[in-house]
């Protein structure tokens, strides 16, 4: 009977061990995840970026993507797209990705934040647009705007 009694504390003390291990490794997993904080529509500006909400047909479009914690291997692509413009419908405007190395992250004021943008030699015409912000593979945000 001092045997089972023992034998069952044991098996009890050994699982919340493991349970415990493994929670902390889970915790210490989605702490050395990458995410992403915020996106930001922007217009180029010359030297500077300008926060927008919507743009004119002869802006060049940027979005601006900062990172939590940005790491060397982290992919993050921007894929444009005109949803509803100018008999333009659900299609691919634009898609580019970044990976980050050592050689991105050389020069740069800002290692948190992606920059992608969107120049033309002709006018986009006006309508709804948006792009999709892809993290490691996996579509994480979308950003709808218009060009009025």
């Amino acid at each position: 009977m001092k045997t089972i009694r023992l034998s069952t504390f044991a098996i009890f003390i050994s699982l919340a061990f493991t349970s415990a291990a493994l929670a902390k490794d889970k915790n210490e997993d989605s702490e050395d995840e990458v995410s992403i904080e915020k996106v930001t529509l922007v217009r180029d500006a010359g030297d500077k970026f300008e926060p927008v909400e919507n743009f004119k047909p002869t802006d060049t479009f940027g979005v601006l993507v900062k990172l939590s914690e940005p790491k060397i291997g982290t992919r993050v692509k921007g894929v444009w797209t005109a949803v509803d413009a100018g008999g333009l419908k659900d299609k691919k405007l634009l898609e580019k990705e970044v990976t980050l190395n050592s050689d991105t992250f050389k020069g740069v004021k800002q290692k948190d934040r992606v920059d992608f943008s969107l120049s033309h030699d002709n006018p986009y015409p006006t309508g709804d647009y948006k792009i999709d912000i892809y993290l490691n593979g996996e579509l994480a945000e979308t950003v709808e705007f218009t060009i009025e």
